[in-house]
This record gives structure tokens, C-alpha cells and sequence, in this order.
């Protein structure tokens, strides 16, 4: 069953999971992946547009599990699925367009200290080309990336887990042994502002 959902593309609402001494982890075989993606930064930075177009269904599934489900240790298969994605998209890159690829990495790396895509323009033109002409796959209009778009899942969406704290404050309290000193010296939060001209 599809459902359609609102998957934003960005790392801005990034959640930490904290882990404990008894948090389950990943064996080393469910983190290998044939092949690993190692480009320096030039190179990644002349064909990372045209990669996410190529992988774009891989990379919002990825990104959608990966914010819902809160937890990095479950969306291990989608995110090898975008890492085979772009060496199957590097490898077919390669065959048809790599001396062009090769022109517009180097003018990055030498076009300027911080590596600025700008200053590179008449090369893209030809990678832009190439990369329509034989990999049918189009640059995306600049604002694209940051605009909100709508993914098919085929995954449910997760149930929201809301926790009890008072159960668990009940739970802790009736652990404590009876003759248990509970603190009533505690102070209320910025109690210290007497008044409004010392805030």
C-alpha cells in the first residue's frame, strides 16, 4: 500500500538517539556494504546534483524512515540501498561522461581555496550536457533541494509512542525504600529575579 507523506530532503531535524551500556547494536555484517562510496570532495561536489536526481527515490525513502523511525540501527537497508545506488550511478557516470567529470573537478579544486562550484561555470556547461545527452538525467533548477516534495512509502507509517511519565515517576518513587529521604528544598527555576529591572 503507497501512502503519500511529506519527506523534507534536509539534515536540519536531525534527533540524537542516546545510547546506554545494554543499547542492542549492529553486528559488523549488517554495516558492510560491497562497495563504499570514496570520492574527495572535489569530485563529490561536481557530481552530487546529478547523483541525487539519479537516486532520488532511494534518498527520500531514506531520509523519511530515517526521521520517523528515530533510530539510525533500523534504516540500515535503506541507506545501504542509496550507497548501491550511487556506485551503480558513479559506475555508469564513468563510462560516458569522465573526462568532463575530470575537467570540472579539477577546476574546482584549483578554481578556489573554498572549493566554490561558481567559479567553474563553462565546465559545468559541458558536464551538464553530457550527462543530459547520454544519462538522460537534467540539473536540478537552483531552490530545488530545499523545497518540501511528497514520497510515495511503501512502508506504514510508525505509531507515535508517547511516553508515561508519571507511570515510570510512579514506578522509580515505589522502588525507594520507606524510610527514603525526598528532598523538599528544591527551588523553582530562575527564582533568583526578585523583580522585573534585574531580569
Amino acid at each position: 500500500m503507497l501512502r503519500s507523506r511529506r519527506s523534507v530532503a534536509r539534515a536540519c531535524c536531525v534527533r540524537v538517539m542516546a545510547l546506554t551500556n545494554d543499547t542492542p547494536m549492529p553486528d559488523d555484517s549488517e554495516l558492510i556494504v560491497p562497495h563504499e562510496i570514496k570520492l574527495s570532495t572535489p569530485y563529490l561536489k561536481a557530481v552530487a546534483p546529478y547523483m541525487h536526481r539519479a537516486c532520488e527515490d532511494e534518498i527520500r525513502e531514506f531520509m523519511l524512515r530515517r526521521s520517523e523511525l528515530e533510530d539510525p540501527r533500523k534504516t540500515l537497508k535503506e541507506g545501504a540501498a542509496v550507497t548501491a545506488c550511487g556506485i551503480k550511478f558513479l559506475q555508469s557516470l564513468k563510462k560516458t561522461c569522465s573526462s568532463e567529470v575530470e575537467r570540472y573537478a579539477n577546476c574546482i579544486d584549483r578554481g578556489s581555496s573554498k572549493l566554490f562550484v561558481s567559479k567553474c561555470r563553462a565546465e559545468q556547461r559541458f558536464v551538464d550536457a553530457c550527462i543530459e545527452e547520454k544519462l538522460k538525467i537534467e540539473r536540478p533548477k537552483i531552490g530545488y533541494f530545499s523545497k518540501i516534495h511528497v514520497h510515495e512509502s511503501k512502508h506504514p507509517k510508525p505509531e507515535l509512542r508517547m511516553r508515561d511519565y508519571k507511570a515510570e515517576a510512579a514506578k522509580v518513587l515505589a522502588e525507594l525504600p520507606e524510610d527514603y529521604h525526598l528532598r523538599n528544598d528544591y527551588r523553582r527555576f530562575n527564582d533568583w529575579r526578585v523583580n522585573f529591572f534585574e531580569n
